[in-house]
């Protein structure tokens, strides 16, 4: 188990986890931060202009990367060599554990990603919101002041300059949520906060923003996943509603901590298209267990969403595969204990990120898998491969 778990003085800063359970407040305070940046940009839309961009280009996204020892550390080489020629990185979901604090952010953001030149957005996850977001605003959005008084430092700016001569993006994102227009697709990134909301007033902007451009294909990089260890996740049924409306084709999100992909069918305007769902939090947090995870056919979703998987590993996969997990979790004890006080923390780590190319004919997606340091992983190919078109697929 990480040191970051098992001290119980962090678990104490990081409260909200358990007031969250009575009342939790989120949707109200990411209001209030949206107001704010609102106001120093001008404007709500909150799109982030990256003209600089390629008509074709690529891009890595990891998850639930800040756990600060060496599960998180042994995907750093890899990642470094596979994100050589990409245009920017994202991690979706968890930047620091387990309380989101800003002064985690050097050991557990700055330092690991030093090498890489290009900027690295993010989503927040639940433990990102555990500070109510003043870390992750200070890092990615370059707000380094309170939410409610815009005269109330939340940083000292000089540690802050010293932590960007380490690392520095050359671009602030303008707000927890955002999106970026490309030539072919638009890349929409959204909060889902504790409790996996996305709130009326980012669903008023989601809905905005997914129909404006008609009918551009469109990525989606959440913090929670909509399909996740073979069940629908209700609290996400309106983000499931826009997704299935508008022309969305990839969905990627962190939060647990393995690798899954779903290949969800859904009609829009009488057309049955796909629309693939990846799990993708196995950047540097302790591993979520995937042996409890039905197979295909065994899945059962709410009947009005009229979905049936059958085959694997078309209509989905995970990794860890299934008896990888059974044999890293075969013991009693470890079979009794949550995933986080089952971690090892040693190798094989089973550890993953995606790859995005954005292309002229579609989206092609890769998923690296890293057990451990050394020159197999580092060189190994992806584990999973495919291409997704920008058209909808009549079945």
């Amino acid at each position: 188990m990480a040191f970051s778990w098992g001290n119980p003085i962090n678990w104490l800063r990081s409260y909200r986890h358990l007031t969250a359970f009575i009342w939790d407040t989120t949707d109200r305070k990411r209001a209030e931060w949206a107001q704010r940046q609102a106001e120093r940009y001008g404007s709500p839309e909150f799109r982030f202009h990256r003209d600089d961009l390629p008509d074709e280009f690529s891009f890595i996204v990891m998850g639930d990367t800040g756990e600060g020892d060496s599960s998180q550390i042994v995907v750093v080489d890899k990642f470094l060599k596979e994100a050589a020629d990409t245009s920017f990185s994202v991690i979706a979901s968890d930047v620091i554990y387990p309380s989101g604090r800003s002064h985690e952010y050097r050991e557990n953001f700055y330092v690991p990603y030093r090498n890489y030149p290009q900027d690295i957005y993010a989503v927040p996850g639940n433990h990102d919101w555990y500070d109510e977001l003043v870390g992750f605003m200070i890092h990615f959005c370059d707000n380094t002041f309170h939410r409610l008084d815009t005269h109330q430092q939340t940083v000292d700016l000089e540690k802050l300059k010293m932590l960007r001569i380490i690392r520095c993006n050359k671009f602030f994102q303008p707000n927890m949520y955002f999106y970026i227009d490309t030539k072919y697709v638009r890349l929409v990134f959204i909060d889902t906060g504790i409790k996996g909301r996305i709130g009326e007033s980012q669903k008023e902007w989601l809905e905005k923003i997914s129909g404006d451009e008609g009918d551009k294909p469109k990525i989606l990089i959440s913090g929670k996943p909509i399909f996740v260890d073979g069940k629908f996740n209700e609290n996400l049924r309106d983000l499931n509603a826009i997704v299935n409306h508008f022309n969305y084709r990839l969905i990627i999100a962190g939060d647990i901590h393995n690798y899954q992909k779903y290949r969800i069918s859904a009609v829009s305007d009488g057309k049955q298209k796909i629309i693939w769902h990846l799990v993708n939090g196995g950047g540097g947090a302790y591993l979520s267990r995937t042996h409890t995870i039905p197979e295909a056919k065994d899945m059962t979703f709410p009947p009005d969403l009229k979905i049936r998987l059958q085959d694997e590993p078309f209509d989905f996969e995970c990794y860890p595969n299934r008896e990888t997990s059974r044999r890293l979790y075969g013991s009693w004890l470890l079979s009794k204990l949550p995933d986080a006080f089952a971690d090892h923390d040693q190798p094989p780590y089973h550890k993953s990120f995606i790859k995005v190319y954005i292309q002229t004919t579609g989206i092609r997606v890769q998923v690296f898998g890293i057990r451990h340091f050394g020159a197999d992983s580092f060189n190994a190919g992806p584990i999973s491969e495919w291409e997704i078109p920008y058209q909808d697929i009549d079945e």
